[in-house]
């Protein structure tokens, strides 16, 4: 009895890893159409993470203020 019971456990876990792939698959692409997606558009629509639109000066550089850099700024890095 015993080895049936194995063999029916191992055909289970065959069938059940396809439908957890196949589940997988779905909730994925459930998950991108519903969350992802949406939130892309949005801020596609209304940001400018690298303030680039409707620009109107000559040049896209942007001007930094200066860093004055030290031997312990170094160290901190590590």
């Amino acid at each position: 009895m015993p080895r049936q019971l194995r063999a029916a456990w191992q055909a289970w876990k065959r069938i059940a890893q396809r439908i957890a792939h196949f589940q997988s698959q779905v909730l994925f692409g459930l998950l991108y159409f519903v969350v992802v997606a949406p939130f892309a558009i949005g801020l596609k629509l209304f940001s400018d993470p690298l303030r680039i639109k409707h620009k109107s000066a000559p040049s896209w550089w942007r001007e930094h203020p200066r860093q004055t850099l030290t031997l312990e700024d170094a160290h901190r890095q590590s």
